[in-house]
């Protein structure tokens, strides 16, 4: 399984809690504040997959506390 089909349809953010540094982003976000993993911008700082920096929170679209 690659990395991209292992978070595929997830909603993914960098920090513990909060959307500090999802809200400074290019990426589009969820209604949650957090980031769709199927968009991440490969020009973003913060999610771009070359960066190689971790993923601290998420959960699937279908889940999402604020939909």
């Amino acid at each position: 399984m690659t990395d991209s089909a292992l978070w595929a349809g997830e909603h993914l953010g960098r920090s513990f809690t909060g959307t500090h540094l999802e809200d400074g982003c290019p990426c589009p976000k969820a209604p949650c504040g957090l980031i769709h993993r199927d968009t991440i911008r490969d020009d973003c700082p913060e999610h771009a997959w070359q960066h190689a920096k971790s993923m601290r929170q998420s959960h699937p679209a279908s889940r999402c506390p604020a939909a």
